[in-house]
């Protein structure tokens, strides 16, 4: 009797210590990873992480696309603004591209003189109320030394700098001083005779001259002492200073970089009339990190002498 109870009893107990092992096995497998599924999931990983790389690699040389887009038309845009503006102030008919041999229809720079003011000259003799005579523009054969400016007492005006009347071309106007006499001082006169004493300007010349012949309009031009020129040389867009005697090439030490990366670049004029004013064309283009810009700009160009 005692020995089936104690027979019974190992075979419970072994029976429950194989339940506890079985356990144990099973809870080992639910919990581990075979060979096979961690390569299949470091491959899954190695996907993603490529996919994802790519997309940011497409996204930061997008950006970067689009940066050096902008930087390159913000470059070109100044430069052709900066022409444009300067050529506001370009005293009448003065304009002139040029090809390599002279003044043409199109070239890769071109030139004009700067008016710095403008008003309205005397053009009769006599007295003011003051008492002071008048000094009216002396025309071709009368010479005289001096100018009286009736619209107005202030001129942008400095020693050394032209006095310029009617400009309808420049063919004399960069070759020779016909139609452009050069200042040596400005002062004031009275015209009415009461305070303050200095009603109008007076543009004073060295020695005598005379012009060619009046405005219509009775209206001068005051330029500066050089001409201002923009070119290429090579792939690089300059302004300068320049002589009447050569305005197509640069003066050493005046030279200002505007533009780089230049690939092609023309200027092309066509002279205004009494009725509309002139046109320059700029079509230019622009090669930098793989971009390419290409802008054609039209500047208007004042043409009352």
């Amino acid at each position: 009797m005692n020995t089936n109870k104690h027979q019974q009893s190992k075979i419970s107990v072994g029976r429950s210590l194989a339940r506890h092992v079985g356990l144990k096995t099973d809870l080992h497998k639910q919990s581990g990873f075979t060979l096979v599924e961690i390569v299949v999931a470091i491959s899954i990983l190695g996907i993603i992480g490529s996919l994802a790389a790519l997309m940011i690699n497409n996204t930061v040389e997008g950006y970067d696309a689009l940066a050096r887009r902008a930087k390159a038309q913000t470059s070109i845009r100044l430069a052709v603004d900066r022409i444009a503006r300067e050529l506001r102030h370009a005293l009448p008919n003065s304009v002139c591209t040029y090809n390599g041999s002279g003044c043409s229809s199109a070239g890769d720079r071109f030139y004009f003189l700067k008016s710095v003011d403008a008003g309205e000259y005397q053009d009769q003799p006599g007295t003011y109320s003051s008492g002071q005579a008048h000094a009216p523009l002396a025309v071709s054969p009368s010479t005289a030394g001096s100018v009286d400016v009736i619209s107005n007492n202030t001129l942008n005006a400095s020693a050394n700098q032209w006095l310029v009347v009617y400009s309808v071309d420049n063919s004399n106007i960069y070759s020779t001083t016909n139609k452009r006499k050069q200042i040596s001082s400005i002062t004031t006169k009275d015209v009415d005779g009461s305070a303050p004493a200095n009603d109008i300007a007076v543009v004073n010349f060295s020695g005598s001259v005379n012009f060619p012949g009046h405005s219509p309009a009775r209206r001068f031009h005051i330029i500066e002492n050089n001409a201002t020129l923009f070119y290429l040389s090579g792939t690089d867009l300059y302004r300068a200073q320049s002589s009447f005697a050569a305005p197509q090439t640069p003066s050493s030490g005046t030279e200002q970089l505007l533009l780089q990366n230049v690939a092609a670049l023309g200027f092309s004029y066509v002279a205004g009339s009494p009725q509309r004013a002139g046109l320059l064309r700029i079509d230019i283009t622009l090669q930098q990190n793989a971009e390419t810009l290409h802008l054609i700009h039209e500047a208007h160009v004042q043409n009352e002498p």
